[in-house]
């Protein structure tokens, strides 16, 4: 972790900033099997969250207003993200919260993804993440990857629409994406 934020502090680099949340968040659910957390790299993950997101809006949204509004708000939201990594330290707590269990992961089995909301969408894309660290469950990189591409559409359109942009062709796509997903869902439940 140290050598990835060491990096990161002299290059900005957004995939060393993705390799820097995806490790926080594997140690985070290896912690989680021994009930215990790491409130540093939680608290990371909170404050690179909208950094990320702009790195991640700044490839798919095609609008140079857009991208020009998002350099300036990446400005603002790169400090607090700056300090903490300069303040890296372990902070492991106890948890009292029940292991992640195969029956939990497979729970999302049971879910129609198509009629679900962007927020609920989201929310189980987390929880597909946390199985699938937490349980070395590969296969299901695929259909996490599919939701994080229609989160990221998701965000795409809500920005488009405050500034009164056209988000038509992003709409049509997240729609098909979420179609995909089911199916990847479906086929990884049988």
């Amino acid at each position: 972790m140290k050598k990835l934020i060491k990096i990161y502090l002299k290059t900005k680099n957004p995939d060393i900033l993705h390799d820097i949340r995806v490790l926080a968040r594997k140690t985070l659910a290896n912690l989680a099997q021994q009930n215990k957390s790491d409130l540093y790299l939680k608290n990371l993950l909170k404050i690179s969250s909208k950094v990320r997101d702009i790195d991640v809006l700044k490839e798919i949204c095609k609008s140079k207003k857009l991208k020009k509004y998002l350099k300036k708000l990446q400005k603002k939201e790169l400090k607090p993200l700056i300090q903490h990594l300069k303040n890296y330290k372990k902070e492991i707590v106890i948890l009292k919260t029940k292991k992640i269990s195969h029956n939990k992961c497979k729970k999302i089995c049971k879910i129609d993804l198509s009629k679900q909301n962007d927020k609920k969408l989201h929310k189980i894309r987390i929880q597909i993440k946390k199985c699938r660290y937490a349980l070395n469950l590969e296969e299901l990189k695929v259909l996490q990857t599919t939701l994080g591409d229609i989160h990221d559409l998701y965000n795409c359109i809500k920005l488009k629409k405050q500034l009164n942009l056209k988000y038509k062709k992003e709409k049509k796509y997240k729609k098909k994406l979420t179609k995909e997903a089911n199916k990847q869902k479906d086929s990884l439940c049988k």
